[in-house]
């Protein structure tokens, strides 16, 4: 039993459900339906409370209950009833609160702009970012959907890498947030520090070396933080999922799923770093009902090519994409960290321009065939 629909009306049932739900040690979300029906979702481990069903089933107002097959309970996007009927559950949207007073929602149909240094280095660089980046919103009318990311923490494959400034790194994010009013993304990295990391960040990445770290994913679960999961560059998209639930099981549903590429044997000749899986973005969509971004960066390695790359996502309907960038090109050759796939600043603006042109003048014929598929699979 993992979604209860119950008649409006019956407000002592919904109480009732809330608190068995509470004993078996599960979350509730209610779906305010139209004038008939709400539907409650559990969330968390459904083992318990799946035992409880008959209780629940004769209780007044529920008409129905709903299961889902899916590993991932807590995210799928299917449920199917007792005779077989189907539902789709509605789409997540992960709302990312800003000292400036705006809520960047991921989720919404529009694409949210995640972008920054790979890892703040020096104040400068890092402040500078930011505030070209809420210029660039102010002045496109999208300050609501800019996030600045940055790696105070850095998983790097050789260990005589620079990783990051650490705690230092954290402060410098802090001052940036203050000073403009953007939210910030950063990386944890170990499942102690999650608690501590997420008293200052208002989103937390987990990256793609740590993406089946459990222990990890459970204790950023727990902050009830928003959270990026990026995908292990050698997961299969059930892996993935599966990843995402482990954070969800602690009753946290604000996760964004984040396509940055695979490994494969044809990324030897210098051409990219990562293959993206740009149908993985549209499965994770179909599949799940949570939002999912794009890393045009990681994909790439090389910064002529990570607009491309950016551009491409958008016909799968990525959510909004996380690019690495630097404030200045005299400043890529002291970063210190995959300096050579970073954009400046000036370039991305001309992204940002692109993906409003597309999503004012090609999204709708997007739509239009997307409208087409839907009534065919019902004919």
């Amino acid at each position: 039993m993992d979604i209860v629909e119950l008649e409006k009306g019956f407000s002592e049932t919904e109480e009732k459900i809330k608190k068995l739900a509470a004993e078996c040690g599960n979350d509730v979300e209610i779906i305010r339906g139209g004038a008939i029906s709400d539907t409650i979702h559990f969330i968390g481990d459904t083992r318990k409370i799946t035992e409880k069903s008959g209780y629940v089933k004769e209780l007044a107002g529920v008409s129905r209950i709903w299961n889902v097959s899916a590993p991932y309970k807590n995210i799928a996007r299917v449920a199917a009833g007792k005779a077989g009927e189907v539902v789709h559950r509605q789409d997540r949207i992960v709302e990312v609160k800003g000292l400036d007073g705006l809520v960047r929602k991921i989720g919404n149909g529009k694409h949210i702009f995640i972008v920054g240094p790979d890892s703040p280095q020096t104040m400068e660089q890092t402040l500078t970012i930011a505030k070209q980046a809420k210029a660039l919103g102010e002045k496109y009318g999208i300050l609501d959907r800019m996030i600045i990311r940055g790696g105070a923490f850095k998983p790097r494959t050789r260990p005589t890498d620079w990783r990051g400034l650490g705690w230092e790194g954290i402060k410098m994010l802090d001052k940036v947030r203050e000073e403009t009013g953007l939210p910030y993304v950063t990386e944890v990295m170990d499942h102690t520090m999650a608690e501590e990391v997420a008293k200052h960040a208002d989103m937390i990445q987990i990256g793609t070396r740590n993406a089946q770290d459990f222990e990890l994913l459970e204790a950023v679960g727990k902050t009830m933080k928003p959270v990026i999961l990026k995908r292990g560059f050698g997961n299969e998209a059930e892996e993935w999922f599966s990843a995402a639930e482990y954070i969800a099981n602690q009753g946290n549903l604000n996760i964004v799923l984040c396509e940055r590429g695979v490994k494969t044997l044809f990324i030897k000749e210098g051409y990219c770093r990562n293959t993206p899986d740009f149908n993985v973005i549209t499965h994770a969509k179909k599949k799940t009902i949570l939002p999912t971004i794009f890393d045009p960066s990681h994909v790439a390695g090389d910064d002529k090519i990570v607009m491309q790359n950016l551009l491409g996502c958008l016909p799968f309907k990525a959510d909004g994409s996380i690019t690495e960038t630097l404030h200045e090109e005299s400043f890529r050759k002291e970063q210190m960290c995959d300096a050579a796939q970073a954009l400046v600043m000036s370039v991305y603006e001309k992204a940002i321009q692109a993906i409003l042109a597309y999503e004012q003048n090609i999204s709708p014929f997007v739509a239009e065939m997307d409208a087409y598929f839907t009534n065919r699979s019902k004919a």
